[in-house]
């Protein structure tokens, strides 16, 4: 009998580490190092910009130290007021003030409301990621820049994390700020690039797959893994999901070419990829009482089940409207 409070089976499924999360955590702590106030994060849509921003959030073992971290959603406007850049900060952390309060109260309120988080965490770090950040309006940075300066004189450090998405609809404000930035924008923010990519090549595919294997467990410190919960004759006898990553990125790379697709260095994105595990191990493993490991026909399935060609194509028809 299935167990439909499994982290695999709920509607918002957690996310697992992959190559792309672990090199955008080393960029970050590098631009940390360095002393820089923020870091450009930019990648296409569903390649797992948001599930990485999750789980750097959840697992906090990849910083050297202590930092309280959170993150931010910027939503589209085409307009906004000085006091409209920290009522967003404030919506997102249930803050209340009344409604005539001043632009300077709000940004007060944001960032007592961050020191407070900070002595919680015993730390003077601050990492907020900003997620939609081809949103964002010039004077936006500005009143980045004046938290960052207020922080600062008290002795905390604030550092953004502005993760854009480039596949964007070309509206004017949905692009990375860049040319018209003045110098102490720029200088504190924009500096250091990242750029976010789905899934490289079969080896990146067995390391996420081997997460699901060995490092996913349900209950948690249960030591049954994700892979074994729904598998456990096969896994006992020596079974492994990571066994098929090669084999699934071959027969991935099958369908691109017979969709006309490029099939050369291409990266799979993270939505379609999670999806078509899920579907292995939720759907066709279990139905199977003799399940002793995937066939070609079972990869095939999951894949056209995720959509993998129907995204990829997407984003190919994407790309031509904007050249």
């Amino acid at each position: 009998m299935s167990d439909f409070n499994h982290p695999l089976l709920r509607t918002l499924r957690s996310p697992i580490a992959t190559r792309a999360i672990e090199r955008l955590s080393n960029a970050i702590i590098k631009a940390l190092q360095q002393e820089f106030r923020g870091i450009v994060v930019y990648g296409l849509a569903r390649f797992g910009k948001s599930w990485a921003i999750k789980y750097l959030i959840a697992v906090l073992t990849w910083l050297d130290g202590d930092a309280y971290v959170t993150s931010l959603i910027i939503p589209k406007s085409h307009a906004r007021s000085d006091g409209a850049f920290f009522s967003l900060w404030l919506s997102r952390f249930k803050l209340k003030l009344p409604e005539r309060t001043s632009a300077l109260a709000r940004m007060e309120r944001v960032r007592n409301f961050l020191i407070a988080r900070c002595e919680e965490a015993g730390s003077s770090l601050i990492i907020v990621f900003i997620d939609e950040a081809q949103r964002l309006f010039p004077d936006d940075y500005e009143h980045l820049a004046t938290l960052d300066n207020e922080l600062t004189d008290l002795g905390y450090m604030l550092f953004v994390v502005l993760v854009y998405q480039m596949d964007y609809n070309a509206a004017t404000n949905e692009k990375i700020y860049d040319g018209g930035a003045p110098a102490h924008v720029h200088q504190r923010f924009l500096v250091r690039r990242h750029e976010f990519t789905g899934l490289n090549g079969p080896s990146e595919c067995a390391h996420a797959m081997s997460r699901y294997d060995q490092h996913a467990f349900w209950p948690v410190d249960s030591g049954i893994s994700y892979t074994r919960h729904f598998a456990t004759a096969a896994f006992d006898s020596g079974w492994r999901l990571e066994h098929h990553a090669e084999r699934l990125h071959e027969i991935a790379s099958e369908l691109r070419i017979a969709h006309r697709l490029p099939s050369r260095a291409w990266t799979w994105p993270m939505k379609s990829f999670e999806v078509c595990i899920n579907i292995l191990l939720t759907i066709i493993a279990p139905s199977r009482s003799d399940f002793s490991g995937f066939t070609d026909d079972d990869l095939r399935m999951a894949l056209n089940e995720c959509a993998f060609i129907d995204l990829e194509l997407s984003r190919t028809t994407i790309a031509s409207e904007e050249v």
